[in-house]
């Protein structure tokens, strides 16, 4: 198999991964009654993927879901490139004003994840997901990778499970 080839199936298949757990991460939000992905339900949908194997009809929509990126993407890329070349840009300098907190406001320097009350399958199954997440061991090199994701994760946003 190519290096590229095999390199473009794993990437297909993260991107597979993590557009399914985007999909839970939306169930458990509106379940706990949240406005959109909340950060910590997008990390427990992570994890429930992580740990709750996909069945068939999950795993067809989410790798056809990740072809369709990939496809567009690289459909993209080479209209941009067509594009670059007919015209000249204008290079601007961004700036970025950094928030320095207020007396009073709370820094924040670890918290725990919040979890729903729904006690529907999905969302029973995510908590308990994140009950045992310490002790999970994965079975596979992606999944390995998968795994250090989500903890650097919790370690940059500073979460706590």
């Amino acid at each position: 198999m190519d290096e590229n080839n095999l390199l473009t199936d794993l990437l297909k298949i993260y991107l597979a991964q993590t557009a399914s757990a985007l999909k839970i991460s939306e169930i458990i939000s509106e379940h706990g009654g949240e406005k959109g992905i909340s950060p910590d339900s997008f990390v427990t949908g992570l994890i429930y993927r992580l740990m709750v194997s996909m069945d068939e009809e999950e795993m067809k929509d989410s790798l056809q879901f990740a072809d369709d990126v990939l496809t567009k993407e690289t459909s993209s890329e080479e209209e941009e490139e067509e594009e670059e070349e007919e015209e000249d840009y204008d290079i601007i300098d961004e700036t970025y004003n950094m928030i320095e907190p207020e007396d009073g406001d709370k820094i924040i320097l670890s918290r725990n994840i919040s979890k729903n009350t729904c006690n529907c399958d999905i969302c029973a199954k995510a908590r308990a997901c994140l009950i045992n997440y310490s002790t999970f061991e994965v079975n596979d090199e992606l999944a390995q990778k998968f795994k250090e994701s989500i903890n650097h994760t919790l370690i940059i946003h500073k979460l706590n499970i």
